[in-house]
């Protein structure tokens, strides 16, 4: 008797046994590594078939019957077998979930045979001159992919020091040794200016991968990369997993950017995919950022992966100059803009050159606040204020998307007199528009972004000089490339600075800086006003004088003190439940069995907590949190105890290793 031993998507890590379709009557080979639907628990799911099995005594089994074959082709190769088993060990999630990841079970075969839209372009390879600097670092590059050498470099570029076209050169040479190549960009706002950028230079052999495509079209894309149509795969944080059979190289472009960081279970790292990758192949993988992360820098300077240095603009036009206004104890006058924040936009809009500016906050008030009894109103589902927007004026939360009509009367205390208070990029985009009356705006936030389009526009928008002014949160601050933009504006510096993160220094220095890049980077001299209420923070000081080596300095130290990465590796341990009763319960219950068990098992770990959740309850659940620091290896072993800890009804129990924030 044959039986089909299939991994499905679930939080238990085995496998599952099905018997073939009666009407599959041979029963072929090539069934292995194929999508199938199965029964499981009540629901219909897509698992993958890993294996045929003989068994004796078919009586004794009671099996279903898988619903259906999805594929008509294989799509789970060696290489993806492995990097679901890496995903499994070190991600703490079972196989079935981790090889839900590399072959995405959303893919949906086309219903008609189309002919596929493809790129008209043709593959041109272009004769660009490299500098020095550049020229050095493609070769050492290209003669790893040359000579199929593994190897992990950082490309430590600032900004407009031509480092994307280092990227299209090594990309070049894989392709002329018949290699593939997966480019990396962090969000999806690049994904306009990149794929102009690299459908130019190798027309159809590019496909783009990215959250907004449909699920027809990620069919297409995978199989296309898989059966060697295309080359080169551009994307997101999941283009890593792109099937290509014979990898050249790996790019991961701004490399500090927590976005390669999967939230969700499995809650793998993207940079971490590419290392795993890049060694099955041979292949070299490129980090590369003006500001890179601490860790990477630091596994640099112990010479744990290749440092490649690009410390001049191209054609050595002069990084902008950044000035710092502090506004401790400054009138606004009405204004959110001081006096030489208003001076120096108005001078860059005179000579018809265009404007960045940058709030990491949207909406229009973060807070609202009755005048007569102070109470703030707060979201009823999360532990967090309700922002205010404007046309229509409602109060939204961030988190969870519940919204309700600006208040009439105080619910507390009946008065009818509100405070709005704080700045959002909605009250930016107001006042210069009030100020700048024949200035075009385009605001680029997390409102007004809902679509693919919206990046496209603005992209197109600011190239072709339809706007003079772009607005927005941190999705403008990295990556764009306007020739035309001679002033950039941050307009308060601190949003970040003091989050309860051991990443917000860092994470504050990197947004200045990154933001200060988007100007000069033309012909045009760049300009940059910070607007701050800690002008002699370390983090604002450095990223004043473009002194990424004087920040590392500092804030290498404070990480050594604190014993945080990349001095350890640090997990966290959620705890959820819709009773905050029985999630505090879980929450210390765990916490012991946590420490009990680290104890007896002496491993040396530090155990943080519990504690609340910085957002303590998210649509109507409350959240506790306990950190763990120490070896990645003893902070893996803690899945026993946590499988084994008899849990209330209803609570959910959860460890990401590395995540983006402890919050």
């Amino acid at each position: 008797m044959k039986i089909l031993e299939v991994a499905v998507p679930v939080p238990v890590d085995k496998t599952y046994h099905y018997l073939p379709l009666k009407s599959d009557t041979s029963l072929e080979e090539n069934i292995i590594g194929k999508r199938v639907k199965v029964s499981f628990g009540g629901q219909k799911l897509i698992g993958f078939v890993l294996n045929i099995l003989d068994v004796q005594n078919e009586n004794n089994f009671k099996l279903k019957e898988i619903s259906a074959i999805v594929d008509k082709e294989a799509v789970v190769s060696e290489e993806a077998l492995k990097l679901a088993k890496y995903i499994s060990q070190n991600y703490v999630c079972s196989f079935g979930e981790a090889l839900a990841c590399v072959v995405p079970i959303s893919m949906s075969i086309p219903k008609r045979n189309l002919k596929p839209k493809e790129n008209s372009k043709s593959s041109t390879i272009q004769n660009i001159t490299l500098n020095t600097q550049q020229l050095n670092a493609a070769s050492f590059i290209n003669s790893k992919i040359e000579n199929n050498l593994n190897a992990q470099i950082l490309v430590h570029g600032i900004t407009a020091s031509g480092k994307t076209e280092v990227y299209l050169n090594c990309i070049e040479t894989a392709l002329s040794k018949n290699k593939s190549a997966i480019f990396l960009i962090p969000e999806i706002s690049l994904t306009a200016q990149f794929v102009e950028i690299v459908s130019n230079r190798f027309g159809k052999l590019a496909g783009v991968w990215h959250s907004a495509i449909s699920n027809t079209e990620k069919y297409k894309l995978f199989m296309k990369a898989k059966n060697n149509e295309i080359k080169i795969m551009l994307g997101a944080r999941s283009a890593v997993f792109a099937p290509f059979k014979n990898l050249g190289i790996i790019i991961i472009d701004e490399e500090h950017e927590y976005t390669y960081k999967q939230e969700q279970k499995p809650s793998y790292d993207a940079r971490e995919i590419a290392i795993c990758r890049a060694k099955f192949h041979n292949a070299p993988v490129v980090f590369g950022s003006a500001t890179p992360s601490l860790e990477t820098y630091k596994n640099a300077i112990d010479k744990k992966l290749d440092l490649l240095t690009l410390n001049e603009r191209i054609d050595k036009k002069e990084l902008p100059e950044i000035k710092i206004l502090s506004l401790q104890n400054k009138k606004f006058r009405g204004s959110l803009l001081l006096d030489e924040t208003i001076s120096a936009i108005s001078k860059t809009l005179s000579k018809k050159e265009q404007v960045i500016v940058f709030l990491n906050r949207r909406g229009y008030s973060p807070s609202v606040m009755c005048k007569k009894c102070s109470q703030v109103y707060q979201c009823l589902q999360c532990s967090i204020s309700m922002v205010y927007h404007k046309n229509p004026d409602v109060l939204k939360c961030h988190y969870c998307g519940q919204s309700q009509n600006f208040p009439i009367v105080c619910s507390h205390c009946k008065s009818t007199e509100f405070a709005v208070f704080g700045t959002g990029t909605q009250k930016v985009e107001d006042e210069l528009q009030r100020l700048f009356k024949t200035a075009k705006v385009f605001r680029l936030d997390g409102d007004t972004a809902g679509s693919k389009e919206i990046y496209e526009k603005a992209y197109q928008g600011i190239k072709n000089d339809e706007y003079d002014i772009l607005l927005g949160t941190q999705m403008i601050a990295k990556g764009f490339d306007f020739p035309r933009v001679s002033l950039a504006c941050v307009i308060d510096a601190d949003t970040s600075l003091y989050l309860p993160s051991f990443k917000a220094v860092e994470k504050t220095f990197q947004l200045i800086t990154q933001v200060a890049g988007r100007s000069g980077r033309g012909n045009i001299k760049g300009n940059v006003i910070v607007q701050t209420a800690k002008p002699g923070h370390y983090a604002i000081e450095c990223a004043k004088n473009h002194n990424f080596a004087k920040f590392y300095e500092i804030e290498i130290k404070e990480r050594k003190k604190m014993f945080y990465p990349p001095f350890c590796d640090v997990a966290k341990i959620s705890v959820r439940n819709k009773s905050e009763e029985k999630a505090d319960s879980d929450c210390n219950n765990i916490c012991l069995a946590v420490k009990d068990f680290t104890k007896n098992s002496n491993l040396n770990l530090k155990i943080l907590g519990p504690v609340p959740a910085y957002i303590s309850k998210l649509n109507s659940i409350f959240r506790r949190n306990i950190i763990i620091k120490g070896d990645r290896e003893n902070i893996l072993k803690l899945k026993k105890p946590i499988d084994d800890f008899k849990r209330s009804c209803g609570t959910f129990i959860g460890i990401e290793i590395m995540p983006s924030d402890l919050i």
